[in-house]
């Protein structure tokens, strides 16, 4: 058939295989719960729920599987790959930013009298796991506790061979949607770390979920074990890992509601972002007051937020621009409190924060402290207070150690500089370890190897309740360091970092201590909880900070080590705010004498306008003079 309409025909076909074409790439770009039609409520997640393997799970299945993360949420309905590259999950990937230093992981041994920074990011201060000894799979094992998965614990490329057996019994820590975005009254993230310690990878997240049941444990599995098809246990009580299903929550059609929240309740960020303050009174966390935006009914995510990819805004200046994109810069502090309005959309003021005006404050103090180091933490008292963390303390989870005393010691608020130059409030601990230097480099000695030896030096096999330091004396630690260096390897010398001091044998074959880089304390920044204007630094004058016992400048900072001779010993803020001793004290001396300095200069003021006014009347009074005798000369003529 020829003519206009074989040619229409022709055309239309063309179109229409371009728009199929173009709808296929589309769908293969976005998957269908990423693609919003403008319809702000949350969809209802009645869902089936799929295996690893992708098979609908049915609760009469013989064996029966825990659901997988990555098959019932991913699959047709979201970008798995793109969720699970967040910044949650990626702290592996060397191709993505470090961003500012944060909060690092803190590997604890009270035997060896260790505690040390630890991250895939390349922070400074920090060690890779690796270098002291931590497989991939023993690092989900010790610290997945406080992780909503992914990340490390299902990246198979860095995953090594030793371990590959292990990882087959355990299954991958696959991301774990459910840790943020479940609302369901029954999740337990505490259940997800008890999971993690028996090494049921890939049944925590069914476990913690509210509605499925998970016995045994793959820890005690041999690396023969096959999930489909069981091994032959010589002992019966050994309980392989198995899960079962709350039936009542399939509908007919096998599908199970799960309650989801696009905007996260802070419940679920609690778990892992928790600080306890140790007062001296320890006041009752109820008694305490809230930070002033959650009082104000904002949730978390109104300022850390992020879109598919998942890079959440931490409100680093600077940072946000690289991690969650421009509209990023209004989640700081003063992108919503004093950011510029655009032509069409006012930015100041944003979720209606109050626009402050700090008067009487000179314009320098913005130039070098950031908005929470008068807003942000405990009130600074004489000396800092020690603080419990989540991620540090396993805070949350089930048969956590609550001795005030227990390691790692963090200190808090420390007034630091920071990247920037701009003075904030910070978190510190000083770490502790055995390593071997060469060159001057410091490479951390795993505590698995020491371990025999401290023992043996300080009869530490006793575990000690409080969780709280293992003594170490010189001599201890002279010793342990002779039995190092017989097995060190050519060239390398063992040390012992702590309290900010590395510790070397000298040639006379005593024990001597220096400052040395790797023995610096490990601090980052902070920013909640933030108090109220009229709690804040400053609110009482310039004297809340500029006196010579203010503990923003000279307040005190506990050194922490578990040598009993430098447990007393104190830094003073100026220390690491690059200020120096002499000029700070100075400044605030200074201030002692400001009230007398107004009240003499309002005197003197008041006698220089008597004096001028008294010979601005002599003045006028002459010239008045003058001129009267002037008129009477001009009379008499």
């Amino acid at each position: 058939m020829t003519g206009p309409i074989s040619q229409a025909g022709w055309v239309t076909g063309v179109v229409l295989a371009t728009g199929i074409l173009v709808s296929q790439a589309f769908a293969q770009e976005q998957k269908l719960g990423d693609v919003p039609d403008g319809n702000r409520s949350v969809p209802v997640h009645l869902i089936d729920l799929l295996d690893e393997e992708g098979s609908t799970i049915r609760p009469d299945d013989d064996p029966l599987m825990p659901f997988s993360i990555r098959e019932t949420c991913g699959g047709d309905c979201h970008d798995y790959q793109t969720i699970s590259s967040g910044w949650h999950f990626n702290s592996a990937d060397s191709a993505v930013p470090p961003g500012f230093r944060g909060e690092p992981w803190i590997l604890v041994d009270r035997q060896t009298a260790t505690q040390i920074p630890l991250s895939y990011r390349p922070w400074p201060g920090t060690f890779r796991p690796g270098q002291v000894g931590l497989t991939p799979w023993e690092f989900v094992e010790a610290f997945g506790r406080h992780t909503p998965g992914g990340g490390i614990g299902e990246d198979e490329e860095a995953q090594s061979l030793e371990f590959f057996q292990r990882w087959m019994v355990s299954g991958q820590l696959e991301t774990n949607c459910l840790s943020c975005h479940d609302a369901e009254p029954a999740h337990d993230q505490a259940e997800y770390a008890v999971q993690i310690a028996r090494q049921n990878f890939r049944w925590a997240p069914a476990a913690s979920s509210g509605f499925a049941q998970v016995s045994g444990s793959a820890r005690q599995m041999p690396d023969t074990y096959d999930i489909y098809f069981g091994a032959v246990l010589d002992d019966p009580k050994l309980i392989p890992p198995s899960v079962s299903y709350d039936e009542s929550r399939f509908t007919p059609k096998g599908k199970v509601f799960f309650d989801i929240k696009r905007d996260i309740p802070p419940e679920r960020c609690y778990f892992c972002h928790s600080t306890k303050v140790l007062y001296k009174d320890d006041p009752h966390r109820w008694t305490l007051d809230e930070d002033v935006h959650l009082a104000a009914g904002m949730t978390c995510v109104d300022c850390h937020y992020n879109g598919l990819d998942h890079a959440i805004t931490r409100g680093y200046e600077g940072e946000v621009q690289a991690l969650a994109g421009p509209s990023a810069a209004e989640s700081t502090c003063e992108g919503c409190h004093l950011g510029e309005s655009s032509a069409t959309v006012p930015r100041a003021g944003r979720l209606g924060a109050p626009q402050p005006g700090h008067p009487g404050i000179p314009i320098e103090h913005f130039e070098k402290l950031t908005c929470t180091a008068c807003h942000s933490g405990p009130w600074a008292a004489p000396k800092t207070y020690r603080v419990k963390t989540s991620r540090a303390h396993a805070l949350g989870t089930i048969g956590v150690n609550k001795s005030d005393e227990v390691l790692p010691h963090i200190m808090a608020p420390v007034f630091a500089r920071q990247v920037g130059g701009r003075i904030a409030p910070h978190k510190l601990f000083w770490p502790a370890f055995w390593a071997q230097l060469l060159e001057d480099q410091v490479t951390p000695i795993n505590p698995d190897a020491v371990r025999p030896l401290v023992v043996s030096v300080t009869a530490a096999d006793q575990p000690v309740l409080t969780g709280d330091w293992q003594p170490l004396t010189a001599e201890q630690i002279a010793e342990v360091l002779t039995s190092l260096s017989s097995r060190a390897s050519s060239g390398q010398q063992p040390v012992y970092i702590a309290g900010g001091k590395l510790y070397r044998l000298a040639d006379s074959g005593k024990l001597a201590a220096e400052e040395h880089p790797a023995a610096r304390p490990y601090y980052w920044a902070f920013a909640h909880d933030v108090r109220p204007a009229a709690q804040s630094l400053g609110v009482r004058g310039c004297r809340d900070c500029h006196t010579t016992n203010a503990p923003f400048l000279f307040g005190k900072v506990e050194v922490d080590a578990p040598l009993a001779a430098g447990r007393d010993s104190m830094k003073t803020m100026t220390a690491f705010q690059d200020l120096g001793d002499i000029y700070p004290w100075l400044f605030a001396f200074s201030f002692v004498f400001r009230p007398w300095m107004k009240a003499v200069t309002l005197l003197s003021a008041l006698v220089m306008a008597s004096v001028l006014s008294l010979c601005a009347y002599e003045g006028l009074a002459r010239v008045l003079k003058a001129a009267a005798g002037a008129y009477r000369e001009t009379e008499k003529d």
